[in-house]
C-alpha cells in the first residue's frame, strides 16, 4: 500500500484497487485515461446513445412534458446523434445541436468518425431490432459495461415528417447569440462547463415561455466525478484533496501524465466546483423551478462505500473541504434534473 500525506499530516491510501475495477473497459490498446481512437463508434457507444434518448423520452413523459412540435437545443451535443435521433424517433419538430468543440478537440469529445454513417447504423439497428419502440430488453446487450441503474419503461415511437436539424459551433454561455428561441433544452455536459450562472443567463434569454431544460449530470463530488482522466487512486481523492494537494498527488503518483491530468481537473471540469444544490439555487435566481429530480445510484455503490472505512476520518476531511455537499451527492451516479421556466 502506498500513502499520500496531506498537508495536515493525515495519511490517505493510494491503491489501484480503488479505481481500476470501477472503470468500464477502454478500447483495445489504450490506457484507461486515453480517449477512444478515431474510427467507427463502438457497440457500447451506440448503446449509450440509445439509453440517453430512451431516458429523455420516458422521463419527460413521466413528468408531463410533451415533445410534440417543440424546438430543441442540445447543449454540448458532440456528434449530434442525440438531437438527430430524437427528431427521428419522437415528435419534436426542430433541433439545434450546439457545441464549441468538434470531434477529438476535447478530452470528452467523440472520436473523429462519420456522423451520418453512425446515424444510419443506429436507425438501421432501431428498425430491425426494436420493433417500433424503445425497449431496454432490445438493446440491453450493448450496455453490459455501463454504470447505470435507471431503467426507462418501454416507449412507443412517434414519428413525423418535415423536421430540421443544424449544428452550431457555439458554447453554452453563448446560446442566446444564436438569435433563436427554444421550448426544450437538453444538456449532458454541464459538469465540463464553468460559470453556471452564465449558462443559465444565456439559456434564459433563448427560452420561450414555459421552456423546459433537462440536465443529465454526473456531479463532481460523485465517485467518478472527475471522470477517468482525473480520477485518483484514493477513494474520493478529488474530494479529500485540496487543489494544491491534487497537484502534488498528480506529480507524485502520475508523473508521466501529470500535466494533462491537472489540466483536465481544473479546465476540463466545471471550476469552481458546483453541487446540485448550487445548480438549483442558480436556476431559481434565473426563474427556473424544479419539475422533477431523479438520483441514479451507480452499480458500483456497494463496493465504493466500503472504501470509506479505509480512510481515517473520511467524513471530517470531506466536511472540511466541502461542508455544503451531502452524502447523497457523494453516493450518486447520475442526476436527472428537469426544470421549467416560470417567467
Amino acid at each position: 500500500m502506498q500513502w499520500f500525506i496531506k498537508d495536515d499530516g493525515r495519511r490517505l491510501p493510494v491503491d489501484d484497487r480503488y479505481l481500476l475495477p470501477i472503470l468500464s473497459p477502454t478500447a483495445p490498446g489504450t490506457s484507461y485515461w486515453e480517449p477512444p481512437p478515431a474510427g467507427k463508434i463502438s457497440d457500447r457507444q451506440q448503446g449509450r446513445v440509445l439509453l440517453q434518448i430512451h431516458q429523455i423520452v420516458d422521463l419527460l413523459a413521466s413528468f408531463g412534458v410533451k415533445l410534440g412540435g417543440r424546438r430543441l437545443c442540445d447543449i454540448g451535443t458532440g456528434n449530434g446523434l442525440v438531437p438527430r435521433l430524437l427528431l427521428e424517433f419522437s415528435d419534436i419538430a426542430e433541433a439545434v445541436g450546439a457545441d464549441p468543440f468538434l470531434d477529438g478537440e476535447h478530452k470528452t469529445s467523440w472520436q473523429p468518425h462519420d456522423h451520418d454513417e453512425a446515424l444510419q447504423d443506429l436507425k438501421r439497428f432501431f428498425e430491425t431490432t426494436m420493433g417500433g419502440r424503445f425497449d431496454l430488453a432490445a438493446y440491453g446487450n450493448l450496455l453490459g459495461n455501463e454504470n447505470f441503474s435507471m431503467r426507462p419503461a418501454p416507449v412507443v415511437v412517434v414519428q413525423q415528417e418535415s423536421k430540421r436539424y443544424r449544428f452550431a459551433q457555439i458554447g453554452a454561455h453563448d446560446i442566446h447569440k444564436l438569435g433563436e428561441t427554444f421550448d426544450l433544452f437538453y444538456c449532458k455536459a454541464i459538469e465540463h462547463i464553468p460559470d453556471w450562472p452564465a449558462v443559465f443567463a444565456s439559456m434564459t434569454k433563448a427560452a420561450r415561455p414555459g421552456a423546459v431544460v433537462y440536465f443529465k449530470h454526473r456531479p463532481f463530488f460523485s465517485y467518478l466525478g472527475p471522470h477517468r482522466y482525473a480520477s485518483t487512486m484514493i477513494p474520493w481523492g478529488h474530494v479529500l484533496l485540496t487543489d494544491a494537494e491534487f497537484r502534488r498527488y498528480a506529480r507524485t503518483h502520475h508523473a508521466e501524465r501529470a500535466d494533462a491530468m491537472i489540466e483536465f481537473f481544473f479546465k476540463g471540469l466545471a471550476y469552481p466546483r458546483y453541487s446540485v444544490s448550487d445548480m438549483l439555487r442558480i436556476a431559481c435566481d434565473h426563474g427556473w423551478a424544479s419539475v422533477g429530480l431523479v438520483v441514479e445510484p451507480p452499480r458500483y455503490l456497494a463496493a465504493v462505500q466500503k472504501f470509506i472505512s479505509d480512510v481515517d476520518g473520511f467524513w471530517d476531511v470531506q466536511g472540511r473541504n466541502y461542508p455544503n455537499v451531502g452524502s447523497e451527492e457523494l453516493f450518486s451516479g447520475m442526476y436527472h434534473v428537469v426544470l421549467r421556466l416560470t417567467r
